[in-house]
């Protein structure tokens, strides 16, 4: 064969083989940007209204989030509380549109509520199966008590201080941290459960029914309670997270007083959820491209200039964690060895 006649003939093929993986081209569905033009979504808010907290860092996502959506969609808060954001997170799983007209600002340990009630029965959702579309800070949780009252210092709750410390619920921070706290230090803390929300439980602590409250969120405190603190009438005796926060240098860590590596892990285990402090969620099922537009515009909303000075007037603490951190998160949560679940879940159903 001549060298043109091969050319030729290997043009040919080429040629032939373009046009095949022209029409397969074709033959595929295209992937359009989703729109959401003269829509309305809902931001579930998995509490009641407060002046700060997650009703604060919810609302002010509302206010820029459609900027960033196709279609430029009116974002309507709504509040759902009840068992720390549970049953919001349950209905999410369940029985939420999954279309991204529904997503929902849920407590940071609701991820974790499945592996920790899992010997009480089946578990009432699979975080891993929730669009995490990222996380407005990541957080340092307190322990906060009333001055005067029967403890000034974790110490004093370690040499036996017994205090009436609130809850809202099984699965929210409050509860599962008193616990390990009781679990693993033998502190005498009691819990009243059945508050709606953390300002309701700061009520509490403010008429004296409560003696405190233990993961209380420094970001909110710091601004919503500054007037007690700078007076003394409350008092953060300890941090309730992996690591210090920067404006707390003389405020002891809860991992300072663990040496058992085995208590470490769980403590590593229950305080992770410090990571994603304001987690948003869409259901599950949803259309990826619905997914990816969601997580964008979260992203591109927590960068947004205004949000951040609105943010800034009310001192409210942002640190954005993206959507794929968070479910890479989850992912890894669910898989902790056996048996640091199997002590995480011991403290978890304890009374």
């Amino acid at each position: 064969m001549r060298p043109s006649d091969q050319r030729r003939g290997l043009c040919a093929v080429a040629l032939a083989f373009a046009a095949v993986l022209a029409l397969a081209s074709a033959a595929q569905p295209q992937q359009r940007e989703p729109s959401f033009a003269g829509r309305q979504i809902r931001l579930l808010i998995g509490y009641s209204p407060t002046s700060y907290g997650y009703d604060t860092y919810g609302r002010l996502l509302a206010r820029y989030l459609g900027k960033y959506l196709p279609g430029n969609p009116l974002i309507v808060p709504q509040n759902r509380p009840g068992a720390g954001s549970l049953n919001l997170t349950s209905y999410m799983a369940h029985a939420a549109p999954a279309d991204g007209s529904e997503i929902a600002i849920v407590g940071r340990g609701v991820a974790m509520e499945p592996i920790l009630d899992a010997p009480l029965g089946p578990p009432k959702f699979d975080s891993t199966k929730f669009t995490w579309l990222g996380s407005m800070n990541n957080e340092v949780g307190g322990f906060f008590v009333r001055q005067p009252g029967p403890a000034s210092s974790f110490q004093d709750v370690l040499n036996g201080a017994a205090l009436k410390v609130g809850s809202t619920g099984a699965g929210g921070d409050q509860q599962i941290f008193t616990q390990t706290l009781n679990a693993l230090f033998g502190t005498k803390l009691k819990i009243i459960a059945g508050y709606p929300g953390t300002q309701e439980l700061m009520l509490g602590i403010e008429r004296g029914e409560l003696d405190g409250i233990v993961g209380y969120s420094w970001s909110v405190a710091r601004s919503g309670n500054k007037e007690e603190i700078d007076h003394g009438a409350l008092k953060i005796i300890l941090q309730v997270a992996l690591k210090r926060h920067p404006e707390l240098p003389n405020v002891p860590l809860v991992t300072d007083f663990v040496t058992a590596a085995g208590d470490r892990q769980v403590l590593e285990l229950i305080f992770s959820r410090n990571s994603m402090g304001r987690p948003l969620l869409a259901p599950p099922g949803l259309d990826p491209a619905v997914a990816a537009a969601l997580r964008s515009a979260v992203a591109a909303a927590m960068h947004d200039p205004d949000l951040i000075a609105e943010a800034a007037k009310i001192d409210l603490e942002l640190n954005f964690v993206s959507g794929e951190d968070v479910q890479a998160l989850v992912e890894r949560l669910y898989h902790s060895p056996p048996e640091v679940v199997a002590r995480a879940q011991a403290i978890a159903g304890a009374n």
